[in-house]
Formats: structure tokens, sequence, C-alpha cells
């Protein structure tokens, strides 16, 4: 177990992909119970992963915290309100607001997963 943990602290793209197949099939397999379409709201899945694979990746390329930042709520703010204009959820300013609100969350979230990531690959 030492091994596979040591394994998983240098490589974490490949925790990811295991935890995203683990997370995949967990959900199908409720989807079958509950007798939905088998991979019914399966994009928070691919959304968790891209958040994942953005912030390792800007972790990697700048360690400015602002640009961080504003590359965190860009990617969460565009995706965010081109799913809520395809839903037809976006009713008057008010939700373009509380958009930008749970963008800004994220982000800071995102952010302080990337200065995990700079721990993570400094030792």
């Amino acid at each position: 177990m030492k091994k596979l943990d040591k394994f998983f602290k240098q490589h974490p793209f490949y925790f990811l992909f295991g935890l995203a197949i683990g997370l995949i099939l967990l959900h199908t397999l409720v989807n079958v119970i509950q007798h939905c379409p088998i991979f019914d709201e399966i994009e928070q899945i691919f959304y968790v992963i891209g958040i994942f694979l953005i912030s390792e990746i800007t972790a990697k390329l700048t360690h400015n915290i602002y640009i961080r930042f504003g590359v965190s709520f860009i990617v969460n703010f565009a995706y965010l309100s081109i799913q809520m204009f395809f839903d037809g959820s976006y009713v008057n300013y008010t939700s373009f607001i509380v958009t930008g609100g749970v963008a800004v969350f994220i982000a800071l979230l995102m952010v302080w997963m990337m200065h995990s990531f700079d721990k993570l690959f400094e030792n």
C-alpha cells in the first residue's frame, strides 16, 4: 500500500483517472437501479474532472495567484453561463450575478487546490 500511495502522490493524474472511472461506474449502477438512462447526468463527473485538470495545468504553468484566480473564474463562469443558457434558467440580471458569485467561490476552491498541487510537486 505504501508503494501505491507513493505512486499516486507522484502521479496525481492516475489517481484522478481511477477515481473518475469509479465514479462513472457507481453513477451508472445507480442509474440502472433507478431505471434511468444509463449516462443520465454524467456531465457533473466530467465537470469535476475538468476542474481538476485545469487546476493541475494552471498550477504547472504559472505561480501568480491572480492569473490562477482569473483563469479559474473565466473557465467556471463560461461553463456555468453556457449551462444555464441551454437549460433556460437565465431569468434576469440576478441570475447573472449569482452565477458570478458561484464562479468566484469555485475559483477560490481551485486556487486552494493549485496551492496543494504546488506543495505536492515540491516534495
